[in-house]
């Protein structure tokens, strides 16, 4: 699943092909709006914006929301440039004089007027979002200080949103794991100290993989793990996705879990249970 850093970089592409434009043509297979192609020809995008791992489209009368999900995926090209050919499925494509922008597979898809976005159940809940530059240490610090939070485990509460927007799977491995944490330990287990560093790295971390995308070690061990010969995939991340492989900062093998279904990898020795 695209994680808050993935979404702003699509939001990015979508912003500089779409906003301030005007739409020639739709295509739309979402049964509820195939009547609605109407309401899109001839109108200009007001604004293309992120919030956690959502999408929002603004146009004068009203938005569209998209969610990715699992599977889910935004493309943007050239208007002559032809789709490409892969299992997904359109969802809709919206083309300008220049560009297209298609959705693939995403199941969250509706069309709002402007005031049901503050009632909507994913908007409303959302937490700071980790990735805009807008978001605080002492933001999170007083976000997370809040009773409802407390008697949870991070490893849990990284994946809700009303926490921290945006941190997914990959982002929670490797925050816990920078910040020294276990996964069981619960926000009312954390001293002051703790609590900073948790704030500190779910900023750094997140603001990393969006400018430098999906890699979340240390850029200087990325490119040495690279010149070893190390893909990409392998060489990215702290501990998500290196189970039973050597920590890069102690060589204790890294543990996998699934919390919920959910993969989380972490280091026993860097993140002990205290």
């Amino acid at each position: 699943m695209p994680e808050g850093p993935e979404i702003h970089r699509a939001a990015n592409k979508i912003r500089k092909a779409l906003e301030g434009k005007v739409i020639h043509d739709i295509e739309i297979t979402v049964p509820r709006y195939l009547e609605r192609t109407s309401d899109f020809i001839g109108k200009k995008v007001l604004k293309v914006e992120a919030r956690g791992k959502a999408m929002l489209i603004h146009f004068d009368s009203f938005v569209m929301y998209s969610h990715n999900q699992l599977y889910g995926r935004w493309t943007v090209n050239r208007k002559d440039t032809a789709p490409k050919k892969w299992n997904r499925s359109l969802r809709i494509a919206l083309t300008t004089d220049k560009h297209t922008c298609r959705l693939w597979s995403a199941t969250d898809i509706l069309l709002m007027e402007p005031w049901e976005l503050t009632g909507h159940p994913y908007l409303e809940k959302l937490g700071p979002d980790v990735v805009i530059s807008e978001t605080t240490v002492e933001q999170l610090i007083t976000h997370m200080s809040q009773k409802k939070f407390q008697r949870r485990r991070l490893k849990t509460l990284l994946l809700d949103q009303g926490f921290f927007a945006g941190v997914g799977n990959y982002l929670r491995s490797e925050i816990l794991f920078t910040s020294s944490l276990h996964p069981d330990r619960t926000v009312a287990s954390l001293s002051d100290e703790e609590k900073i560093t948790l704030a500190q790295q779910a900023l750094f971390l997140s603001r990393q993989s969006y400018d430098v995308p999906g890699i979340t070690v240390d850029l200087e061990l990325y490119d040495q793990l690279r010149d070893l010969g190390q893909s990409r995939g392998r060489a990215r991340h702290w501990v998500f996705t290196r189970d039973e492989l050597p920590c890069h900062r102690c060589a204790a093998l890294i543990l996998h879990t699934r919390p919920g279904g959910r993969r989380l990898d972490y280091c026993p020795q860097c993140q002990p249970m205290i």
